[in-house]
C-alpha cells in the first residue's frame, strides 16, 4: 500500500501541565497557530483500576479517544494534540501505571497488563467503545488492547511504534542500525543507578541528541523537559520505566505471538516518521491487520505528538472521519 507523505512544518505553542491552548478554532479541532483562544482546561483525576491509581486527564465532550503515551513520556506528551481533538471529541490521556503521577507498583509491566488498567478505566468513565491511539510504548499497549477487546475499539492509529515478534527486535540490533536504548533500559538495575541523578541529562540526550530524536530541538523546550524529569524524579519511577524494556523479548514476545494469530478486524493507521522509524510501524500492522493505512509525516522525528502535532492531528480527524486519502489528495501531499 502506497504511504501518504504530508508536508507539514508549522509548529503549534506549548502550554502548561494544567491549561492547554488550543489553536484556531476550538470547535473545529484545528486553525491557524497565529491566534490563540483562552487556554482550554484539562481536568486531572485518579481512579483505582486493576490494583493501580491510574491518573489521567480529560477534555472535550463527544465519542472517547484513548491516548496513550510512549517513553520516556506522560500524558504531557499530548499537551499539543488534546486542544485540537477536543473540539470533537472526548479525550482521556492516561499516565501509564509506573508513569508521570500513576502508581509504580513492583510488577505489571508486560504491555497486556498496562492495557488492562487502561480498559478497565475506560469502562469506569461509562465508555464501551473507544477511539485508540498510541505512540511508541504506548503503540504496543494499544496493540494488546485492541487485540483483547477487538470489538471496543472502533479505530486504531499506531504511531512511531514496532511489536516484539513482529520486527521490533530489527529496532533492538546496533550492528543493524538498530538503537542502543533498547539494551541499556533491559539492564534494570544498573540503568537505574547510571540514571539517577542524571534524570534531565538522560531525557535531554533522548529528545535532542538521539539519533531518531527531535529534527526541531525547540519542539521539546527546558520546561518540558523539567516536567519530564520531574516524573522520573519520583520514588519507583525509574525502575518501572525500564520495567518496560525487561518485558519485551519474554512476556511480551509470547502474547504478541499469541494475540497476533487472530488479525485485528478494525480499520488501523499506522504512522511514521520521516527521520523516525519511517515505514515500520505500516510494515508491523500489516502483519498483524486486516485493514491498514499508513502515512509518515515529513520533518519530524521520533515524537511526533512534540514536533508535528497539527499535521498528526490532521491525519488522526480525517481517519477517524474514514476520509484520510482524499483529504491528503486535497492538501497536495504526493502519494
Amino acid at each position: 500500500m502506497k504511504t501518504i507523505w504530508i508536508w507539514v512544518t508549522l509548529m503549534l505553542a506549548v502550554g502548561s501541565a494544567s491549561a492547554l491552548p488550543p489553536s484556531g478554532d476550538a470547535m473545529n479541532g484545528l486553525g491557524s497557530s497565529d491566534e490563540l483562544p483562552p487556554p482550554l482546561v484539562v481536568h486531572h483525576e485518579r481512579r483505582w483500576v486493576n490494583g493501580v491509581r491510574i491518573h489521567f486527564v480529560t477534555a472535550g465532550s463527544g465519542q472517547p479517544v484513548l491516548l496513550i503515551h510512549g517513553w520516556p513520556e506522560t500524558w504531557y506528551a499530548w499537551r499539543k494534540v488534546i486542544p485540537r481533538l477536543a473540539g470533537r471529541y472526548f479525550v482521556i490521556a492516561p499516565d501509564m501505571r509506573g508513569m508521570g503521577d500513576s502508581s509504580k507498583p513492583l510488577e505489571g509491566y508486560d504491555k497486556k497488563s498496562v492495557a488492562t488498567d487502561l480498559h478497565e478505566l475506560v469502562r469506569s468513565l461509562g465508555f464501551d467503545r473507544v477511539l485508540l491511539v498510541g505512540h511508541d510504548m504506548g503503540g504496543q499497549v494499544a496493540y494488546t488492547y485492541a487485540a483483547q477487546w477487538p470489538q471496543e475499539v472502533r479505530k486504531f492509529a499506531f504511531i512511531e511504534s514496532g511489536l516484539p515478534a513482529f520486527g521490533q527486535e530489527a529496532s533492538m540490533d546496533v550492528a543493524k542500525g538498530g538503537s542502543w536504548h533498547f539494551g541499556f533500559n533491559m539492564q534494570g538495575d544498573l540503568a537505574e543507578a547510571l540514571v539517577r541523578g542524571r534524570e534531565r541529562l538522560f531525557l535531554e540526550y533522548l529528545f535532542k541528541r538521539d539519533r531518531i530524536g527531535l529534527v526541531d530541538p525547540t519542539a521539546v523546550s527546558d520546561a518540558d523537559l523539567e516536567i519530564y524529569a520531574d516524573a522520573w524524579r519520583q520514588p519507583g519511577a525509574l525502575r518501572a520505566s525500564f520495567a518496560y524494556y525487561q518485558q519485551l523479548l519474554g512476556q511480551d514476545t509470547a502474547d504478541n505471538k499469541r494475540f497476533g494469530a487472530t488479525k485485528l478486524p478494525m480499520p488501523v493507521l499506522a504512522i511514521g516518521a520521516e527521520y523516525g522509524y519511517k515505514d515500520s510501524a505500516e510494515r508491523t500492522m500489516q502483519a498483524v491487520a486486516l485493514n491498514v493505512q499508513g502515512a509518515i509525516i515529513s520533518n519530524s522525528g521520533h515524537y511526533i505528538p512534540e514536533e508535528q502535532p497539527l499535521a498528526l492531528v490532521r491525519l488522526l480527524l480525517d481517519f477517524f472521519a474514514n476520509d484520510v486519502n482524499r483529504n491528503a489528495k486535497k492538501q497536495g501531499a504526493s502519494q
